[in-house]
C-alpha cells in the first residue's frame, strides 16, 4: 500500500511539474550580431524530431513594449497557438520571438520610408537561420501585439513578398499602403478589442482594404477570458476553444471556419469588451488561426485548390462543392485568377450577409 501511495504521489507531482513548464523553457535563448553591430536576442523553438530533409514554416512573433521577449512568451502566451502540441502535430514549425533592440519595431508614428533598423535586424537573423535550418521560405508568418502589431504591418508594408501571412493584434499600420490597387498585401488576420479605442485601428485598416475592393471578412464576438489562468480554467472545465474565442460570433464559428477553408485572406476580428491587453490572449488561442496561417503561401497565394464554377442551379453546385465564400465586390480577384465569380445569392445566409451576393465555390478536398 505504501508503494502504491508513493506511485500515485509521484505521478501527481509529475503532472503538476509538467503543467508548470513555461514556453520559454522549450525554446533556445539565442543572439545574433547584425551587420550594424547590434545584438538581437531571441527565443527559438525547434520542432520536435526536426528533420533537415524536410522544409519547415517559421513563425515570428514581435512583443509589445514594457517587458522583454522572454516575459511576453512566458507570461502572455505569445508563443501560442504555434507551440501547442496539437498545432505542432499538424504543422511542425519553428517559432522565433525576438527582443526589440529599442523602443519600437517601427510603423507606430509615421510610416517611414524604409524598413526600420529593428525589423531589419530580425530579417538578418532570419536569413542567418536559413543557413542553419531547413526552412520553408514560402511560409514565413509574422505576428505581434501592440507595438509588435504595428511592427507586423510595418514588415508587410516594406516586405510584402517575404511573408505568407500576418497576424497583428491591437495595433494598426499605414492604411495608405492598401491604396495601391495593383499591389495585393500579405493575407491578414487582425484581432482587436472594442475597449481599445473602440477598435479604431482595426476599423481603419479594414476600411482601407474594403475601399480598394479587397474581400474582407469582419467578425464580432464576445470576450470570455482575459488571463492565461482564465483560459486554462475554461479548458479544464471542458469548454471548447471555439466557444471561448468565438462566443456569440457573427458570423458563426462554423461560417468563419468555412471561410478559412475556402481561402479567406483578410479577416478582422473585433472582440466586444476586450481591452488592449485582452485581445492578445484571444488572438493567441484562436483555434482557427494556425490553420488559416499555414494555408497561405508567400506572395499572397493559398494552398487551397480553387476551381472554376459556371452558372448552374445552386443545389447542383453544392453536391460537388463543399465550401462557399462570398464577396461584397467582385471587381478584383487577382489572387485567385482561376476562379469564376457568379452573380447569384449565396446558399449560406450568414456568409451572404457578411460578404454580399457574389459567391465563389471551392471543391471539397
Amino acid at each position: 500500500m505504501k508503494f502504491l501511495t508513493f506511485i500515485l504521489f509521484f505521478a501527481a507531482a509529475t503532472v503538476s511539474f509538467a503543467t508548470t513548464i513555461k514556453d520559454g523553457d522549450r525554446m533556445k535563448d539565442l543572439s545574433f550580431k547584425t551587420s550594424t553591430g547590434t545584438t538581437l536576442k531571441y527565443l527559438l523553438f525547434v520542432p520536435k524530431n526536426y528533420n533537415a530533409s524536410q522544409k519547415y514554416p517559421l513563425v515570428v512573433t514581435l512583443h509589445a513594449a514594457g517587458s522583454d521577449y522572454i516575459y511576453q512568451v512566458n507570461n502572455n502566451d505569445q508563443a501560442h497557438p504555434w507551440i501547442e502540441d496539437s498545432v505542432q502535430a499538424k504543422w511542425p514549425c519553428f517559432i522565433m520571438a525576438p527582443g526589440c533592440p529599442s523602443g519600437s519595431w517601427g510603423g507606430m508614428f509615421g510610416a517611414g520610408t524604409s524598413l526600420s533598423p529593428e525589423c531589419t535586424a530580425v530579417i538578418e537573423a532570419i536569413e542567418d537561420l536559413k543557413k542553419q535550418y531547413s526552412l520553408d521560405t514560402n511560409r514565413f508568418i509574422i505576428g505581434g501585439f501592440s507595438i509588435g502589431g504595428a511592427g507586423t504591418y510595418h514588415m508587410i508594408k516594406f516586405l510584402p513578398d517575404y511573408w505568407a501571412a500576418a497576424c497583428p493584434v491591437a495595433a494598426g499600420g499605414d492604411s495608405l499602403q492598401f491604396d495601391v490597387a495593383s499591389k495585393i498585401p500579405t493575407p491578414i488576420w487582425h484581432h482587436h478589442g472594442t475597449n481599445d479605442q473602440n477598435g479604431a485601428a482595426l476599423i481603419r485598416m479594414s476600411a482601407a482594404l474594403v475601399k480598394n475592393h479587397y474581400p474582407v471578412l469582419r467578425i464580432t464576438c464576445d470576450m470570455v477570458v482575459n488571463t492565461p489562468a482564465g483560459w486554462l480554467a475554461e479548458i479544464q472545465k471542458g469548454t471548447k476553444p471555439q466557444n471561448i474565442i468565438f462566443k456569440n460570433s457573427v458570423p458563426s464559428y462554423d461560417s468563419v471556419s468555412k471561410a478559412v477553408d475556402a481561402g479567406a485572406k483578410y479577416i478582422f476580428q473585433l472582440i466586444t469588451g476586450a481591452t488592449h491587453e485582452d485581445s492578445r490572449l484571444n488572438a493567441n488561442h484562436n483555434p482557427l488561426l494556425a490553420k488559416w496561417a499555414f494555408s497561405k503561401v508567400r506572395g499572397g497565394a493559398t494552398n487551397v485548390r480553387m476551381v472554376p464554377v459556371y452558372a448552374k442551379p445552386a443545389e447542383t453546385l453544392l453536391k460537388p462543392y463543399g465550401t462557399v465564400l462570398t464577396f461584397g465586390n467582385s471587381g478584383r480577384f487577382t489572387a485567385d485568377r482561376t476562379c469564376t465569380a457568379l452573380g447569384q445569392a449565396s446558399p449560406d445566409r450568414e456568409i451572404g450577409k457578411t460578404y454580399g451576393v457574389r459567391i465563389l465555390m471551392v471543391r471539397k478536398p
